[in-house]
């Protein structure tokens, strides 16, 4: 039996590296380009049209817009992942990725094989996340417990607050079922339960909800 290729869709408007980006993912077989374009506008197309890949990877700056304007909307209406992949390393940039929805954040200076290997871990439940954008999160997270917020009473349940604290700490979806003895698909229905209580749209936008409600600690 044929395995299945990851279907990806990239939304970049530099034509060098979008040429860059289709080279990386022609050079391994497991994956097929559904769509490449230079536009939010031309991206919101394809997904119309139904040409909707397993994930898609993101820049932020764009002549239309900012990419989280179509990661916010690529989250709510599809069961597609997405990536950030940009040159911008800043607080408010990594910030603004995880806000969107986005699964992860990484630097187009990211080699090829990491690319490929950071979409594969999307994909699997892991949040991908470059070296300096990881630094920015544990920042705020150190500087929100400094600040000693008052804890606030928790709307999540004890299963859903175990499940949380265990993608704080980096585990997916499969490692958090095994560890919890429950079937992955349970863990996804808690997941959507945490994402409507929390109004968000991915794991580490939910963690770092949690965390600076003080409902997790790790």
């Amino acid at each position: 039996m044929t395995k299945a290729k990851i279907t990806v869709g990239v939304l970049e408007d530099d034509d060098v590296m979008r040429d860059y980006i289709q080279h990386v993912l022609s050079s391994d077989n497991d994956f097929e380009l559904v769509f490449s374009v230079p536009t939010i506008r031309q991206a919101l197309d394809e997904i119309e049209a139904e040409r909707i890949p397993d994930i898609c990877l993101v820049d932020l700056q764009l002549p239309d817009g900012i990419g989280t304007e179509f990661v916010e909307k690529l989250s709510k209406t599809t069961e597609s992942k997405a990536l950030i992949l940009t040159v911008l390393g800043d607080r408010v940039s990594v910030m603004a990725g995880v806000e969107s929805g986005a699964q992860g954040y990484l630097l187009k200076d990211s080699a090829p094989e990491m690319i490929l290997q950071h979409i594969r871990d999307a994909l699997k439940g892991a949040n991908p996340m470059s070296a300096q954008a990881t630094t920015h999160l544990l920042s705020m997270v150190k500087e929100h417990q400094a600040r000693k917020v008052p804890v606030q009473k928790s709307i999540l349940t004890e299963r859903e607050t175990e499940i949380l604290t265990l993608f704080a700490k980096g585990m997916s979806y499969g490692e958090t079922a095994e560890m919890l003895s429950i079937s992955s698909h349970t863990v996804r229905d808690y997941v959507k339960s945490i994402y409507r209580k929390l109004d968000v749209n991915s794991k580490n936008e939910a963690v770092f909800e949690a965390v600076q409600m003080g409902w997790i600690d790790f």
